[in-house]
């Protein structure tokens, strides 16, 4: 099976740090592209008695943090030959959006953590890891804490 697309959701996890070295192998081996996708949970912003203005303030300062990851990632990535890019994804449903970004992108294969950095170190899979898992139309390929 050839994977042409790979997709790795990354939160800056050490999970999604092990999905994403994995997904510079298979790409290295299948001449792939790959994909990665941060989502930033707009529904986590602090709720309705937080000033709009703040909230705007938060979501700008995590989008720097995640271009800072993303830079980093993508220096990776040219250092080993691979074809790379980046999407930033404001949210309400982090499983629904990579689903969704899956399908538009004609995703082949999803490599992602097995828990990120929300979950707690004692949860056996992650509940976005999961949900994408059952939901994907394309392989999901978990990589173990």
């Amino acid at each position: 099976m050839a994977f042409n697309n790979i997709l790795v959701p990354y939160d800056d996890s050490i999970s999604s740090l092990r999905a994403f070295n994995k997904a510079i192998e298979l790409a290295k081996q299948h001449n792939s592209h790959i994909k990665v996708v941060s989502c930033l949970d707009i529904g986590n912003l602090g709720g309705w008695y937080i000033d709009k203005r703040i909230n705007k303030d938060i979501m700008r300062k995590a989008k720097k943090i995640t271009e800072d990851l993303f830079s980093k990632l993508e220096g990776i990535a040219k250092k080993n030959m691979v074809s790379i890019e980046f999407k930033i994804i404001e949210s309400n449903n982090t499983v629904k959006s990579i689903i969704t970004f899956t399908k538009s992108k004609h995703i082949d294969l999803v490599i992602m953590g097995s828990s990120g950095r929300g979950n707690f170190d004692k949860t056996l899979l992650g509940s976005v890891s999961n949900g994408v898992m059952q939901k994907a139309k394309c392989p999901v390929l978990i990589i173990k804490n």
